[in-house]
């Protein structure tokens, strides 16, 4: 990944605070991964001060957890904690569909519509970093089609916790087509003002999506269990340049040590 550059128009802290969710969300950075301050502050081109002012932010999201004596950490998530989200963001769904049949406008329905096709341009160019890039985007519409703002943020700070679990679905064969299908009913019923028919269609989508991104989670928690036991993985940010290895600056200085002592 190469290093993000920041914009001189928006404040420093805000810009570190996406960065940090992007490398989160989009898979970067793991659960369970540890996060060096050292490293991202190289990373990101940015002071230790303004980045614990943004690792504080966006621990307030979930994303991450401090530990004494351990720093940053990347959440880890439970599969009761993940129904849980999935039962929150069902019901916020269920209340911004019927809102969207209600109060959408023409340009609010032409824009999900826009970004269910970019979502499956991108599923059949099978472009990973483009498909979440349109995930997000799909959602960001369906969330401002209901024309409220709190639902909106609550529905971002939810997708940001489970985003993780989003490549899941690519993984199960047909499972990407269907999805697209059931938004396509979901904007249906919305032309048609339905929003009864709006909630059950995004009540289908969402039990579905559920099914698929639990296995995800399962999986994971396999691949993760397989693994062990291993040392805490460190989060891997690129450096500019590489420090000279601690094992060769300890072998010069073992040598001066023995010239010492022969002289």
């Amino acid at each position: 990944m190469q290093k993000p550059v920041l914009s001189k128009e928006t404040p420093v802290r805000a810009q570190v605070v996406q960065k940090l969710r992007a490398a989160i969300t989009e898979g970067m950075f793991q659960p369970g991964d540890h996060l060096v301050e050292r490293d991202l502050c190289s990373y990101l081109g940015v002071s230790r001060t303004s980045l614990r002012e943004a690792l504080r932010e966006v621990e307030a999201e979930g994303l991450i957890e401090f530990f004494p004596n351990r720093g940053a950490m990347v959440r880890e998530i439970t599969i009761d904690e993940v129904l849980e989200l999935w039962e929150l963001r069902s019901a916020v769904e269920c209340l911004v569909a019927r809102r969207f049949a209600l109060y959408g406008t023409e340009e609010d329905v032409a824009r999900l519509e826009e970004s269910i096709a970019n979502m499956d341009a991108a599923l059949k160019a099978q472009d990973r970093s483009r498909i979440k890039h349109a995930k997000l985007e799909m959602w960001d519409s369906f969330t401002a089609g209901g024309h409220q703002s709190a639902c909106a943020k609550l529905m971002q700070q939810i997708n940001a916790r489970l985003s993780f679990l989003w490549s899941s679905s690519l993984l199960l064969p047909g499972r990407p087509t269907e999805s697209i299908a059931e938004f396509a009913s979901v904007v249906s019923a919305i032309r048609d003002r339905n929003p009864d028919v709006a909630e059950a269609a995004i009540i289908l989508h969402n039990e579905n999506a559920k099914f698929v991104a639990l296995r995800g989670l399962a999986a994971f928690e396999a691949s993760r269990q397989a693994a062990k036991p291993v040392k805490r993985r460190v989060a891997k940010v690129p450096k500019k340049e590489a420090a000279a290895p601690a094992t060769k600056r300890a072998t010069a200085g073992t040598r001066a040590k023995r010239v010492a002592a022969s002289a």
